[in-house]
Order: structure tokens, then sequence, then C-alpha cells
């Protein structure tokens, strides 16, 4: 077994789950070791689902662009297909009936899947390649190692129905499945007796959605990113621009759209990723030197504004145990993060081996 492979494939696993759930506050810290369901459930979802992303990005050399598209997959996944809150009447942040059309929160569909995509994917991946580089492309699973990891999944999407978590308690289910499996069944029973079904015409439009993103995934070509104009970019200028797109990512949504159409909502998301795709490459064409000092700023400003949200929100609840571990849980990865960017270029500048990594990253 290549063990640091599969050092690289925990943390990304870890790394997924924890900040996705964690920082966003949708799962506090301390359930991870204290609620099965967050650990059987949320957690092996997570993870299974990004081992299967990293097997595709290094069996293929997929760059930061194309696993943005993979991630808005992913979004598309597990709220559309798992949790099902893009077709629940009334999904966290939205007014009911707001955006909805056939059984479809489209709003709420866009936002929380380029939420996976920058958080839960993308971001994911940069502090991965940041603290443990993969050493070389090739695939990380097996066809026999795909066969468990799919099943497992197949068996979530089938009978594990998150979308009605908070309307009938589901905590204990799999406690009930080992120790007393008949409260389990009548459990599942009743947890299927009100559980939400999504329409055909929202499956279908999922679907198409996945569909067109795959083939872009398959056939985007690489960027060029030669410019004639060379001029130094500053990490702080990077900084900014991420720190502007935080803000305008939540800032509508913490409003919720008050009342303001619904199609701006769909307009307002649709572009905003585009444009900050943009703003951002233009620097890394002009950039003389795209180091991974300014990939770590970019990952580290990502983290600290998120992470900086999700203890702000747990300090509202008044919830200390989890902003205690949440503080604890950001040291931990800045300190990874900036330990071992700086060593990296510390031993680059020590060879003489500076080199642009636009190209390879996006």
């Amino acid at each position: 077994m290549d063990r640091r492979k599969w050092k690289r494939n925990i943390t990304i696993m870890v790394l997924g789950a924890f900040n996705a759930e964690s920082l966003s506050t949708a799962t506090p810290p301390y359930k991870w070791i204290s609620d099965p369901w967050s650990i059987f459930v949320t957690f092996m979802f997570y993870g299974l689902m990004l081992l299967i992303i990293e097997d595709l990005v290094s069996r293929y050399s997929l760059n930061y662009r194309k696993l943005f598209l993979i991630g808005l997959i992913y979004g598309i996944l597990e709220e559309g297909f798992l949790a099902l809150t893009n077709e629940l009447p009334a999904p966290p942040g939205f007014k009911p009936g707001f955006g909805r059309y056939y059984g479809l929160n489209v709003p709420w569909t866009i936002f929380i899947s380029e939420f996976h995509a920058v958080y839960t994917v993308v971001l994911t991946f940069i502090i991965a390649d940041l603290i443990i580089p993969r050493e070389k492309p090739g695939p990380v699973l097996s066809k026999w190692q795909y066969v468990p990891v799919l099943t497992y999944l197949a068996i979530l999407y089938l009978f594990v129905p998150n979308h009605v978590i908070n309307m009938v308690s589901t905590r204990s289910n799999l406690a009930f499945l080992l120790f007393q499996p008949e409260l389990f069944f009548s459990n599942f029973f009743l947890i299927n007796s009100v559980r939400v079904y999504p329409s055909w015409e929202s499956v279908a439009i999922q679907l198409v959605a996945i569909l067109v993103l795959s083939v872009l995934v398959i056939r985007l070509p690489r960027l060029k990113l030669d410019s004639s104009e060379k001029e130094f970019v500053s990490r702080k200028s990077f900084v900014i621009l991420v720190l502007v797109f935080e803000l305008m990512f939540w800032i509508p949504y913490i409003a919720q759209f008050s009342g303001g159409p619904d199609l701006l909502a769909v307009i307002y998301y649709l572009l905003l990723p585009l444009v900050f795709w943009r703003l951002i490459l233009s620097k890394i064409r002009r950039d003389s030197l795209f180091d991974l000092q300014k990939v770590a700023a970019i990952s580290l400003t990502l983290l600290l504004f998120f992470g900086g949200f999700g203890v702000f929100i747990y300090l509202l609840q008044r919830d200390l145990l989890s902003t205690i571990i949440v503080i604890a849980a950001l040291g931990i990865e800045v300190r990874l993060i900036t330990r071992k960017y700086f060593q990296r270029i510390k031993r680059e500048r020590k060879n003489n081996a500076n080199q642009r990594l636009g190209g390879k990253y996006f």
C-alpha cells in the first residue's frame, strides 16, 4: 500500500467533510464523535465522493478549472439526490416558493452547487496539494476498490432520507439497526411516510445539468496562460480579489434576496463565478511569477473568511465548544499550509528552480 497516497486520500476526505459541514455550521464539530449518523452517513458520503474525485483528478490530470465543474456536479448530486434540499418547499435561507420552477428551487440549486464547488471540492484540493502534493498522476482506486465505494454510496442515495432529518428524528437509526432492528424499521417507515419525493421534471433538469457539466469536463481545452504583457502581481492583489468574491457570494444569501426577483438571484449567481474566474485568470496571465505562495494566499483567504464566518455563527448560537474546536482546526490547517509552502519556496530558491505554476493548476 502506498502510505503517502492514502495519507493524502484521508486528508482530502477529512478536510472536505469537516470544512464544508462544520465551518458552515451545518454539523457542529462535536457531532462527528457523538452522533453515529454524522459518522456513517455525512462523513462517509463526503469522504467517498471526494475519494472518487481524487481518482478522476489524478487519473486524468485535471486542473482546477475542471475541478470546479466537477464540484458543481458534486453539489447537484448531494443536494439534489441525497439531501433533496433542491426540491424542498423551503430550502435553508430562502423563502418558501422563491424561484421554484418544475419542483426545483433554482436560485438555491445554483447557490448551493457553487458552494460545494468552491468550498467542498476546490478548496479541499488546493489545501491537499499544498500540504501533501501528489507525487505522480495515475489511478487512486482500482476497479475492485470501486465496488465497495459505489455500493456504500448507492445505499446512502437509496435509503438515507437526509431531507427529512428536521421532521423526524433519525440520528439513532444506525444504532437502532445494530441493537434494536425493530425500532429501526418502524422509524424507517415513519420517515418514508413524510419524505419528499422529487418531481420527474426536477430530476430531468438536474440530470441534464450533470450531463452538460460532464461534457464540459471532458471537452474543455487547456487554457493558454501566455501573455505579451508581463508584470509582477503581488499576493495582496489575489487576496483582495478573493475577499471581494467571498463578500459578493455570501451577502445576497444572508439577505435571502429579500424583496428581489428570483430571476435576479439566478443571473447573479450564474455570472459571479464567471466574472471572478476571468479576473483571477487575467492576473495569472500577466503575472511574471505565479508560485505556490500565491496559491497558498488564495487558499488561506478562502479558508479564513469562511472559517471566520462559521466562528461568528457559533458565537451567536452561544455554542462555545464548537467555537473552540473550529478555531483549533483552523489553526492547524493554517499552520500546515504556511509551513509547507514556505518550506517549498525556500527549497526552490535555494535550487534556483522557481517557475510559473499557472499552467499546472489552472
